[in-house]
């Protein structure tokens, strides 16, 4: 038996980062940055209105009733300035003129409305700076908005398209093949005879690469023939960055992965697949290497929850170190609300529901619970030099 830790340092030692590309901002969205964005302008260009109302210059201001002489609005192209004894009315996201110190907002004067007066009465000294977004307040120019290994959600979008930027340097997608080894699994939806279940885990799978960014290009069942298996790999392995089987990686009489994979000879006996277990439970039996093309493949166990816990372990800090991103597993700490025992020697994740407070409630997580999974949004990780965690207690937590 290997430790976690080994069997994913390994896992990122051969995993090669994808080549960069350079796509449209419109199309970014889920990918991996592989180059910082900066900034190409300041972030206000310039002193802008925060709200509709009245620019005024402070300079010798006295109370009583000013001109408005101008009318400045957002997009107004030409610099204006504005002297003492001066007003300009300013729409939200205007340049604020030179000279102006302050903008009061319109409501102070007189309801909304299109017909702007051509004077205004102060009754007092307005205060200086109000309601003015100053130049470079958000970013500067060459600042970073995004650095490399973002992966770009739709705020990432917004602010890289607000500095100016129309396009980003990404790593390439990561095209994945699925497969589910098994005499007994059918599609989902198929009618069951008897020894037969469906396919959960490729779905699985797929859903999973697709929420971290990658493309489940295949998704292929293979019945417990060593030679189905040969020649689905053999059509699949140059066409994809990366496989993925579920089932077949213990040591059972039809554990075909183990037998067809582990036989594959490679030039560098390091880089090729090996099997061995891992000391965690649920997904202890665990294959990982790469294929005489060159081609990563992992061999996961066939129960759900162990795929499960092993996408999160050991594949997606793979696809992510493809993708150019940090490898780690996204953790929090919560509390259990319930005792939790597990033997030592073992790092045990469980299933759990975990709210917005933190609070984790333990669930069934034996491994062939495949719908107790709906219920989890989290991993609670049970180290193993552990074996009681009391109820109320902080427990490291991988978040689904």
């Amino acid at each position: 038996m290997i430790t976690q830790e080994a069997h994913l340092s390994r896992i990122l030692h051969l995993v090669s980062p994808l080549p960069v590309t350079e796509v449209p901002l419109s199309e970014a969205l889920g990918q991996t940055l592989a180059a910082n964005v900066t900034a190409t302008v300041d972030l206000p260009p310039w002193d802008a209105a925060a709200m509709d109302g009245y620019a005024v210059s402070l300079k010798d201001f006295a109370p009583g009733t000013l001109p408005v002489t101008k009318t400045i609005a957002a997009g107004h192209k030409q610099p204006e300035s504005i002297g003492p004894g001066e007003v300009a009315a300013i729409m939200t996201g205007a340049p604020v003129p030179q000279g102006a110190d302050t903008v009061i907002p319109l409501e102070k004067f007189h309801s909304p409305t299109q017909d702007l007066p051509d004077e205004i009465t102060f009754e007092d000294v307005p205060q200086a700076g109000l309601n003015i977004r100053r130049r470079a307040e958000d970013t500067r120019a060459g600042e970073i908005v995004a650095p490399a290994g973002t992966w770009l959600r739709p705020n990432h979008i917004g602010a890289i398209a607000a500095a100016g930027t129309d396009t980003v340097f990404i790593a390439r997608q990561p095209k994945v093949a699925v497969i589910s080894t098994g005499n007994e699994l059918v599609a989902p939806g198929t009618p069951l005879e008897h020894g037969q279940i469906p396919d959960s885990n490729a779905p699985l799978v797929a859903a999973t690469l697709r929420k971290r960014g990658a493309e489940p290009t295949h998704q292929v069942r293979v019945r417990d023939s060593a030679e189905s298996l040969e020649h689905t790999i053999a059509q699949l392995e140059h066409t994809v960055d990366a496989i993925i089987l579920t089932g077949g990686a213990s040591v059972g009489a039809h554990d075909i992965s183990n037998y067809v994979l582990s036989a594959w000879q490679h030039e560098d006996p390091d880089q090729a697949i090996t099997f061995t277990n891992v000391n965690i439970r649920p997904g202890r039996p665990q294959g990982f290497g790469l294929s005489p093309a060159g081609t990563p493949v992992w061999s996961l166990p066939g129960n759900p929850v162990a795929v499960l816990v092993s996408l999160h372990l050991f594949v997606i800090p793979g696809l992510a170190k493809m993708q150019r991103q940090a490898p780690h597993p996204r953790k929090h700490t919560v509390v259990v609300n319930d005792d939790l025992h597990t033997p030592r020697e073992l790092n045990y994740y469980v299933l759990a529901s975990v709210d917005d407070d933190d609070r984790a409630t333990p669930l069934p997580s034996n491994s062939h619970l495949a719908v107790k999974m709906a219920q989890a949004t989290g991993l609670l990780h049970i180290p193993p030099t552990v074996d009681h965690i009391p109820a109320e207690h902080p427990v490291e937590c991988l978040t689904l």
